[in-house]
């Protein structure tokens, strides 16, 4: 089931956002006791605070409080900007990400895009070739 974000959502998002993020090794490695630490938190704080920020939670049919996945976007009039889309770990590959994304309107041949780097970011861009990589921190200027 796709529902929008409740208010107490919010908090298990900005935390498995900045999980995921700091999870790929090169980021870990180098940043995360770092000041890019301290900034990768204050930038997803900066997009949960944007009042054109929305949010979709694939969650349990059974328990709509179990969240499945997760997708932080900016609805804009032509492009959606995808921010982050996130799924737990046992429950990738079974289509929750294709469904949030088509839940927006992403097909094959319209554009989107997307401000996160790693490997399903790539895997979205391979698949929606209209899509296109900004970095986060140049979104947000």
């Amino acid at each position: 089931m796709i529902r929008p974000p409740l208010p107490t959502d919010q908090g298990y998002i900005a935390k498995t956002w900045a999980q995921s993020v700091s999870s790929m090794s090169h980021f870990k490695q180098r940043h995360m006791s770092s000041s890019q630490g301290r900034l990768l938190n204050s930038q997803i704080d900066a997009v949960l605070d944007r009042p054109d920020t929305r949010g979709l939670i694939v969650c349990s049919d059974r328990d709509h409080d179990h969240i499945l996945a997760w997708m932080v976007y900016c609805d804009r009039p032509l492009i959606p900007v995808v921010f982050y889309i996130y799924t737990r770990r046992d429950d990738r590959g079974i289509g929750h990400a294709a469904a949030l994304l088509d839940r927006i309107g992403v097909t094959r041949q319209k554009g989107v895009v997307c401000t996160s780097l790693g490997p399903s970011s790539e895997s979205m861009r391979g698949r929606f070739r209209a899509s296109v990589y900004v970095p986060l921190q140049e979104f947000l200027k």
